[in-house]
């Protein structure tokens, strides 16, 4: 697997844990939710269309 795509999904869950809500970050990235849900779980990578979108938005995330 690749090392870009595993620190994504790790960010993916810190954020997850933290509240924000997957179904609302799929709806914000244009990723669809059962890709997302897949990718968060491990099953899957994403393309590099949906991760660099995905990574972009989870830049400009600021949970307190």
């Amino acid at each position: 697997m690749n090392e870009d795509q595993k620190e994504l999904r790790e960010k993916l869950q810190v954020i997850i844990s933290k509240g924000l809500v997957a179904k609302a970050i799929a709806s914000k990235t244009g990723i669809a939710m059962d890709v997302l849900s897949r990718f968060k779980n491990g099953y899957i990578c994403l393309c590099a269309s949906d991760a660099s979108r995905l990574e972009t938005y989870l830049d400009k995330v600021i949970i307190p």
